[in-house]
């Protein structure tokens, strides 16, 4: 099974998977796709989660999978499914 953001944030608060999938309205075997990887998350489910989670939901979709940060002569890439933060401005 693959250790994904999504199963880390879940065993970090201590969540089963049926609990979460209820609080996206789907069922488990469709969440557990999602949280391996093998299904995509939609808007709505991502921004679910960000509020399940307290965090913003772009650290959930697969277009924020990195981000990039050039400043002058630095730059770094942050991949989200290592990063993430909490209370930051969610995405409506």
């Amino acid at each position: 099974m693959k250790n994904t953001l999504l199963k880390k944030l879940r065993e970090e608060n201590k969540f089963d998977s049926d609990i979460v999938a209820a609080k996206i309205d789907t069922s488990v075997e469709e969440y557990l796709e999602i949280e391996n990887g093998i299904k995509k998350l939609d808007l709505l489910q991502a921004a679910k989660l960000g509020d399940l989670y307290d965090i913003n939901p772009r650290h959930l979709l697969e277009v924020a999978e990195s981000i990039n940060y050039n400043i002058g002569t630095y730059s770094r890439t942050i991949y989200s499914n290592n990063y993430f933060e909490k209370n930051e401005e969610k995405v409506n």
